[in-house]
């Protein structure tokens, strides 16, 4: 059996981030003719060869990670009036302090990241897990402004790699047809611990006081740390050449002579002859073609869990220097790229946004008409708690699903602006949240239209992020520098295609912090939900934009790409 491209298919194939993901000329069918990008190696104990409980079991560890680092800030929303009453700040100092949080989480992300490259992922993780104690126990110390701000501060280190290092570490166990369901997952435990924490905290706080929520908190973190201590594995591996049974030859891609180098993702998309020998596959390379054939679903193999090891060996890099610079030099570099800086906004936007609903719970809820107590305001977080579910958990496999859909529709090919499609969701459903959220105290509606509102505000923002952070990784993941070893190679490993925008998106979202209060309670609710709603459409609506002009910005951006990743 043979499958020859096309040439318009050889030149698309050239754009970064399009790619081959289903092979329909081989006898496989359903999930199995599904060629898998990126291409595994042949060692079992590359993450990509783990099982499927084994690399759900990671998930679980990012989920318990991720819950940790949002439970210390998260359990203050419904209490922030009862906050302000025994420490003396003034809401606006509270929410200007949660503002400096998401600041300091990016400037400290510009360490923990390359560190994270460098010593790997799992010592990361674990660490930070543990320092996440320090907020919660100490928030009872707090009685100035400096004394809020330094302790958000701290917490800030420990929370840096909450953005982009979970998604990272996903990207090494995932294969880029199943990514979106775990990438949802992850969204979801940001979105969702958001909301769960407040439940409870409000009822721990009328029977114990400001300790109750902080100290559960804290207890939850140690808790975390331990079970990634004995369950978390490593993820940062050093993929060689493929070397399964079709016994693909390294030295046929170590002599390629293609000027731009993406990695082993755009060797997926070959010229390769698969040829039927005796019930077998041997793989014979193209002459002019330096790509190999990718392994599919049905040849597979995969390594099951073995077991806890606590004391796991993580690898060192030796050029922590190298890593460093570049991931500095490359994150404000990338600005320049009109993609980047687009899904940026859009990252901002869902955080913002996801701010505002914390902040105006407890004020509007709180106060006149309305005169809920602080266990009653935490109990409304249900509404976007049940939403998440939709907004980010069912998103991922839609995506998913959606993109699979799109690319059988297309010849097995797949383009990153596939998945924009689905912003016509959120376009709609997030002026719509707006408007109930604002109009309703506004006009002294009954509770449960503001309630009503967060409930669809929150289904469309996990599911903008979960389309940005897709577009940014699908459009860049595959490119790699021509030193496929050394501190440049490295430095791709961290993912500095998502720490860029998402450093720009944490910027504008501390910036936005300060506008919160007289936005929202100063200009009035009426003024705020016309203006939220006219702004959330302009924002996500700027996706369908991008299905027009997003294939000629990436094949634009390539050349600029490739040329700051090999300085």
């Amino acid at each position: 059996m043979f499958w020859h491209m096309s040439d318009d298919l050889k030149n698309d194939l050239n754009v970064p981030g399009t790619k081959v993901i289903i092979d329909d000329t081989t006898s496989a069918t359903g999930s199995d003719n599904f060629k898998l990008t990126p291409v595994p190696s042949s060692d079992p104990n590359d993450p990509l060869n783990w099982t499927l409980r084994r690399k759900w079991l990671y998930v679980i560890c990012m989920v318990m990670w991720v819950m940790a680092s949002c439970a210390g800030m998260g359990s203050l929303y419904p209490i922030y009036d009862a906050l302000s009453e025994e420490t003396g700040l003034t809401l606006d100092q509270i929410n200007t302090g949660a503002g400096y949080l998401y600041f300091f989480q990016q400037v400290w992300s510009l360490f923990s990241q390359p560190l994270a490259v460098t010593i790997g992922t799992r010592p990361i993780f674990i660490v930070t897990c543990a320092g996440l104690c320090i907020f919660p126990f100490c928030l009872s110390l707090v009685s100035t402004n400096s004394q809020w701000v330094g302790l958000i501060i701290v917490n800030s280190i420990f929370t840096s790699p909450v953005y982009v290092l979970p998604e990272l570490a996903l990207s090494d166990i995932f294969f880029y047809h199943e990514r979106s369901f775990p990438f949802g997952v992850y969204i979801s435990a940001i979105w969702g611990c958001a909301f769960v924490v407040p439940i409870y905290s409000g009822f721990l706080y009328t029977r114990f006081g400001l300790n109750g929520p902080t100290y559960f908190a804290g207890g939850c973190c140690a808790f975390a740390a331990v079970f990634l201590f004995l369950f978390l594995e490593e993820t940062n591996f050093e993929r060689k050449v493929p070397e399964h049974g079709n016994k693909v030859e390294a030295e046929t891609i170590d002599k390629t002579t293609v000027e731009s180098r993406y990695d082993l993702e755009k060797m997926t998309a070959t010229t390769t002859d698969i040829v039927a020998v005796d019930g077998e596959d041997s793989t014979s390379s193209s002459p002019s073609s330096g790509y190999e054939a990718s392994p599919h679903m049905y040849n597979h193999k995969t390594t099951p869990w073995p077991g806890p090891r606590p004391f796991q060996k993580s690898p060192v890099s030796p050029h922590w220097w190298g890593i460093l610079w570049r991931t500095w030099f490359q994150n404000f570099a990338f600005y320049r790229l009109p993609i980047l800086l687009w899904c940026s906004v859009i990252m901002a936007y869902t955080q913002i946004y996801s701010n505002i609903t914390s902040a105006l719970s407890s004020g509007i809820l709180g106060d006149e008409p309305y005169n809920m107590s602080p266990n009653m305001v935490g109990l409304t977080f249900v509404s976007p708690l049940l939403a998440n579910i939709p907004g980010a958990l069912a998103a991922g496999w839609i995506t998913d699903w959606w993109t699979i859909r799109k690319a059988r529709q297309n010849g097995g090919v797949s383009e990153p602006e596939d998945k924009l499609s689905l912003s016509i969701i959120p376009t709609i459903l997030s002026p719509i949240g707006c408007l109930m959220m604002g109009l309703g105290p506004y006009y002294g509606a009954h509770w449960i239209v503001f309630v009503l509102g967060e409930f669809v505000i929150t289904i469309a923002g996990p599911l903008a992020n979960l389309i940005a952070i897709n577009y940014a990784f699908d459009a860049y993941h595959g490119i790699q520098p021509k030193d496929q070893s050394g501190p440049r190679f490295e430095v791709q490993k961290g993912a500095p295609y998502i720490l860029s925008p998402t450093l720009l998106a944490m910027g504008i979202s501390f910036g936005f912090s300060y506008a919160i209060t007289p936005w929202a309670f100063d200009a009035g609710f009426k003024i705020w939900a016309i203006t939220a709603a006219i702004v959330s459409i302009c924002m996500t609506g700027s996706g369908l934009l991008m299905m027009i002009w997003g294939k000629r910005l990436r094949k634009s951006g390539a050349g600029f790409y490739e040329k700051i990743i090999n300085i």
